[in-house]
């Protein structure tokens, strides 16, 4: 029985090892790739089943298009990140200068008013 045990962890313990190391370098892939800039950003926290999300998803698009710093971050796909800004309700734009929260609110707004909220040259 007991060398039954040992062969089994022989041949489990290799593919566990290996997909731990694949796990881990995902997760720092991902944190790379959220890595923040030096200049100002906006942080728009949303999910695709949030209806108000949906709604402003074309709108940070196009301004995304027009040359402002936004980055779209889906909150089930990135739940370490939103958990460090402590993003309790979707969507949420967060603001930031030099990697330093300077504002920030949740709910759907018109473009108008997102976009002179953006106006600081830091995120455009």
């Amino acid at each position: 029985m007991r060398v039954y045990i040992a062969c089994l962890l022989l041949l489990v313990a290799p593919a566990a090892i290996v997909y731990g190391i694949k796990e881990y370098q995902a997760i720092q892939e991902e944190r790379q790739r959220f890595q923040l800039p030096a200049h100002g950003e906006v942080l728009f926290f949303n999910a695709s089943w949030c209806g108000p999300c949906r709604k402003m998803k074309p709108i940070v698009r196009r301004m995304k298009r027009q040359g402002y710093h936004m980055r779209d971050i889906d909150v089930d796909r990135n739940r370490e990140l939103a958990d460090e800004y402590g993003i309790r309700s979707v969507p949420t734009f967060v603001f930031l200068e030099n990697g330093d929260e300077v504002d920030r609110f949740s709910g759907s707004t018109s473009p108008e008013r997102l976009r002179a909220l953006c106006e600081n040259p830091a995120y455009h």
